[in-house]
């Protein structure tokens, strides 16, 4: 026969009158009123559990180009465009062609030229010739001081399965005809210079002037004696051959001389520059003898140098070598060549120069 078993009395754990022995009417106490290190939080009042999702990210940004303004994956022509502005003598300018693909090769299979004649690229690969992947080569363009009046040519290096209109040159600018020969300064160099105003005047003679030339029109006159054969020769053929052309004429009164040899693609002219009329994006004239001459761009002018735009072609010495400013013109509508011996020529020269500076 089975034998009940008698239910003990409440447990007591701790003597005494401040704990409680009957543990089926123990009250905890609230969450939010226990101290820290029992609740282990922070004691204020408990809300709803935080949603673990993240919120939404709002990030701003701009565009902003890739390293040296190139794109992976193509090919590029460095530069695409070269204005040349006025060209008197040959320039060379320096072109890169980049496969930029990190991945694959590209094979060129030959490079052609548009345009009117005068224009000569320096290709010492070969055609066809290969590019590895991120490999770049340096050609060297040449604007031959021979041709046609106006400049626009288009150079396009064709790659195999590429778009040509992404790898061609843009060549822009107009050849000008120097007049090389010094003034006769026996008699004066004259410049002159004019804006154009309108003058609207009231009924009670009050005027007021409108000005409508942002830059004025010059002239530059000057006479030339040419007492040998060849010079005069050669001025008579330069005069009468190229009426309709421009010509780069030397602002002769502003020479000086060149103070230390500049050799062949050097960029530096050094030179007294004080006082004489250089301008970046103007043109400058080195000068030994009216067969010997070139003319570059400037980039910037510093008070002892000129510093060029392109290298340059031949090298000069000092001491022989004049430099001087050289301002784009055109021959007026009459003009004559007076021959006063058998080997001797003058003539007088007006030239119309358009965005004359004085």
């Amino acid at each position: 026969m089975a034998t009940a078993v008698v239910i003990p009395g409440p447990l007591n754990l701790i003597s005494g009158s401040a704990i409680s022995v009957n543990l089926s009417a123990a009250v905890l106490d609230p969450i939010s009123a226990r101290p820290l290190y029992q609740v282990g939080m922070n004691t204020g009042t408990r809300l709803a559990l935080a949603d673990p999702r993240p919120a939404a990210f709002h990030m701003g940004g701009g565009i902003a180009p890739v390293h040296g303004l190139a794109v992976l994956g193509r090919v590029h022509v460095i530069p695409r465009r070269l204005d040349l502005g006025a060209v008197v003598s040959e320039q060379e300018a320096e072109v890169e062609v980049w496969n930029a693909d990190i991945q694959r090769g590209q094979t060129i299979e030959e490079i052609t030229i548009d345009g009117p004649a005068g224009i000569a690229v320096i290709d010492d690969l070969g055609q066809p010739a290969q590019f590895p992947a991120s490999a770049s080569h340096i050609y060297l363009v040449k604007v031959l001081s021979d041709g046609d009046a106006l400049i626009d040519n288009l150079v396009t290096w064709v790659f195999a399965g590429k778009d040509p209109l992404g790898t061609n040159l843009r060549l822009l600018g107009f050849r000008l005809i120097p007049f090389p020969f010094p003034p006769n300064w026996a008699q004066p160099v004259t410049e002159t210079f004019g804006f154009m105003t309108d003058i609207l005047v009231s009924y009670r003679g009050m005027e007021q002037r409108i000005q409508l030339r942002a830059v004025p029109v010059g002239t530059i006159r000057y006479a030339t004696l040419l007492d040998d054969l060849r010079d005069a020769q050669m001025a008579g053929a330069i005069l009468f051959g190229n009426q309709a052309r421009a010509f780069g004429v030397g602002r002769w009164q502003f020479q000086a001389p060149l103070l230390q040899d500049a050799s062949a693609g050097a960029h530096d002219l050094l030179c007294d520059t004080s006082d004489i009329p250089f301008e970046p994006g103007g043109m400058v004239l080195l000068w030994t003898d009216p067969y010997h001459w070139e003319v570059q761009t400037i980039e910037s002018v510093l008070p002892d140098r000129v510093i060029l735009d392109f290298g340059l072609i031949q090298s000069w010495t000092a001491g022989l070598t004049i430099v001087l400013p050289i301002v784009v013109g055109r021959l007026s509508d009459d003009e004559g060549f007076t021959w006063d011996a058998l080997a001797i020529g003058s003539t007088a020269l007006t030239f119309d120069i358009d965005r004359f500076r004085p």
